[in-house]
């Protein structure tokens, strides 16, 4: 239906816990798939391991990612840029 496909993974580090771009060039680079159409949805980590299972969506096009997923998961993967809010100036009070 959406046209992505579902992949489960599950690794192991001996340092720090990866991050969500070594896990999607890890990703991309055993499924044969640009990085640019992965989107990791979900890292679980156990204390205490170095173990690492999570979810992520394999997109057709980068446009079917960009299209599809939830803007926060984009930003996490780095797929867009993070939109920064404008600040309103608090204005003095009115002097009597």
């Amino acid at each position: 239906m959406m046209g992505r496909t579902d992949v489960a993974f599950s690794l192991s580090f001996d340092k720090a816990i990866p991050s969500r771009k070594e896990v999607r060039e890890g990703i991309s680079m055993a499924i044969s798939t640009p990085a640019e159409r992965i989107v990791v949805v979900r890292m679980d980590n156990s204390f205490g391991t170095h173990r690492v299972s999570g979810v992520a969506h394999v997109y057709p096009t980068p446009d079917a990612a960009l299209k599809t997923e939830k803007k926060h998961l984009l930003v996490r993967d780095a797929l867009i840029a993070k939109e920064e809010k404008k600040k309103e100036e608090k204005k003095a009070p009115a002097k009597k």
